[in-house]
């Protein structure tokens, strides 16, 4: 179940939340009928096929299988942690999370308290800022990069003073509060002195804010030639640099229709920007850019545009970032790279050549395929064989990094233009449907209204389920559902269809793996009235609850129009193949006996239920 918390409380949250409006606050959303519909914020699509549903606080994607409640869309879109949502969530709706997990309590106690340090860190930097004596080398090298006071008030910008303690002076009134400043990493522990002193000093501050919006950290650049040049705060317990991004937050409230999003070098080049009216920039912190970068930006655009310096160190950084991306590449999203002539930054070139221009080279940038062969080709003579095996040897690995989909085979059939060698994925056996039962698309006749609400869009016609022949078994490892993983989506189809089930039966004829459609079962015959809102949020921050959400978003899902029949027959079979394991596994003839009656029983219940189906 979800930690500690109460089921009871997170129910009541989201019966709090409206999920259109925390969608409608990401995603364009436009009544149909009495759901809502958008092209699904999680994979790139022209047609909508993203249906929200108010009434039963749910969301589903026809196109790509997605789907949950206000926790999940939360966690999905912002990629963030079950409490960190949930927290959100409630506080929104006027709640505060029980104290009754320890550790989840504790962990809230903890960071809160750091959270308002933080922010009065900023403040006392606004301040100096706007009153210090000797600000005016702060404000001059602020007016030199183009900025106004007005983007710098937006963004929070400040000045840490010369001198060791103006900080810890200003906020360090107690014990406690010095430990909260080094928890912050706003101060530094002396060890030889056995003092604190300000950890930021003689620099220019940049707040880095999180997904919500409050400062975790900062950045700060000197206002002389001292080494580092930028300093950022160290890892603690709300901020972990080398996942974060400085001006996704900003970027997101700019413009809630981002289509793309460009990765810079530097805070003044994002804020530069943004100023300039290319609200979509954002930059790593110090950090080389990770995979988690990528994931995180692939969340909210489809296109992301990596922009770095011509000279050799902003190759070699462009290079870790291709690397970094190639695993997040499914398809629908993609990267391009746009290298700065010498001596610029995006800021420069900004103020020197005017915005369209700056536009028209975005527009222009290389795409990563192009980048990737062009870098690897280099000092390659690709007429001769020798150097085409040599490509093929470099790219092999790379490729194999890329996820499967059609932008990996275009991939391999580039390799194999510029090699003549074979593509390995051309001659691969697309992954098997889904289990059996085999579905197969509706005749015109057969078109009932589903009036659940969750159809799918105009464009695609209604989808009746129709049984060839009995459910067989999946093996494991093959990239489809088992029988139990499909019985427990037809109770988050329809949770009611839970209670006629006789679940000590159930647990009798089980497999092991079938642990967690015992439960399901056992929570909702428990809950009457429970909605598939309610099964997904009761796992919600488990296991069992990442693999609810995975069997939830199965592409392969397709809607049954006889739930009850169809679960029953997966029950009945799960139950037979239960009983063959046992007869295989048994010597004693009593033993034997009793199970071969009990499976004959079973059988002729399957042969029943079949009869049934096909009528």
């Amino acid at each position: 179940m979800a930690g500690r918390i109460p089921q009871s409380f997170i129910d009541e949250v989201l019966h709090r939340t409206d999920i259109v409006d925390l969608i409608g606050a990401h995603v364009r959303l436009k009544k149909s009928g009495k759901n809502y519909a958008a092209c699904c914020p999680f994979h790139n699509e022209k047609t909508p096929s993203f249906s929200v549903n108010r009434e039963k606080q749910f969301y589903h994607c026809f196109g790509c299988g997605v789907s949950g409640n206000a926790l999940s869309f939360l966690m999905q879109y912002e990629r963030r942690e079950f409490m960190d949502s949930l927290e959100y969530l409630a506080q929104k709706a006027g709640m505060t999370l029980p104290e009754t997990s320890q550790g989840h309590g504790e962990e809230r106690a903890s960071r809160q308290p750091l959270y308002d340090i933080l922010d009065a860190a900023a403040r006392f930097y606004e301040e100096q800022l706007r009153q210090h004596p000797q600000r005016e080398r702060a404000t001059q090298y602020l007016r030199q990069r183009g900025l106004t006071g007005q983007v710098a008030k937006e963004w929070r910008l400040g000045y840490a003073p010369a001198g060791w303690d103006n900080l810890l002076r200003a906020l360090g009134d107690s014990p406690e509060q010095v430990a909260l400043l080094k928890q912050a990493g706003l101060v530094i522990f002396n060890e030889q002195r056995n003092s604190h002193y300000d950890a930021m000093r003689e620099r220019v501050m940049f707040p880095i804010r999180d997904f919500r919006g409050r400062i975790m950290a900062f950045g700060g650049r000197v206002l002389d030639d001292s080494k580092p040049k930028y300093l950022n705060s160290p890892e603690t317990p709300v901020f972990h640099k080398g996942e974060e991004l400085y001006g996704l937050y900003e970027t997101r409230q700019a413009r809630q229709d981002l289509k793309w999003v460009v990765v810079v070098e530097g805070y003044m080049d994002v804020i530069a920007m943004h100023q300039a009216g290319l609200p979509f920039a954002v930059a790593t912190l110090g950090t080389a850019t990770s995979t988690v970068h990528v994931e995180r930006l692939f969340r909210s655009v489809p296109d992301v545009i990596f922009c770095f310096d011509g000279d050799e160190a902003g190759r070699r950084a462009a290079w870790k970032a291709l690397e970094s991306a190639l695993p997040a590449l499914k398809d629908g999203v993609s990267a391009a790279f746009l290298f700065l002539p010498d001596g610029h930054d995006p800021d420069s070139l900004v103020r020197e050549e005017g915005l369209d221009a700056f536009r028209r080279r975005l527009d222009n940038a290389e795409p990563l395929a192009d980048f990737l062969f062009r870098h690897l080709s280099e000092g390659l003579r690709l007429e001769s064989l020798e150097g085409r095996s040599r490509l093929a040897n470099l790219a092999t690995p790379l490729l194999e990094k890329v996820p499967a989909g059609l932008f990996r085979q275009l991939l391999w059939q580039r390799l194999s233009t510029l090699t003549g060698i074979h593509n390995p994925d051309s001659g691969k056996v697309p992954p098997a449907a889904a289990p059996s039962p085999v579905f197969r698309p509706p005749t015109p006749e057969d078109g009932d209204d589903d009036d659940d609400g969750y159809r799918p869009p105009m464009t695609t016609q209604p989808v009746r389920a129709v049984y060839q022949s009995r459910p067989q078994l999946v093996p494991r490892g093959r990239n489809s559902l088992s029988l139990g993983d499909r019985a427990i989506q037809l109770l988050l189809q329809k949770p009611e269809a839970a209670l006629p089930i006789n679940a000590d039966r159930l647990e009798q004829q089980l497999p092991l793996e079938g642990a967690l459609l015992l439960s399901v079962v056992r929570f909702l015959q428990q809950s009457p009235g429970s909605t598939s809102m309610t099964l997904l949020g009761a796992w919600q921050g488990s296991e069992e609850g990442e693999r609810l959400r995975r069997i939830a978003e199965d592409t392969n899902f397709i809607p049954s129009l006889d739930v009850d029949g169809e679960l029953a027959s997966i029950i009945t079979q799960l139950g037979i193949h239960t009983l063959r394991e046992k007869l295989a596994d048994t010597h004693g003839l009593a033993a034997i006996l009793s199970l071969k009656a009990q499976l004959k029983e079973l059988e002729e219940e399957m042969r029943e239920l079949d009869n049934k189906r096909t009528d």
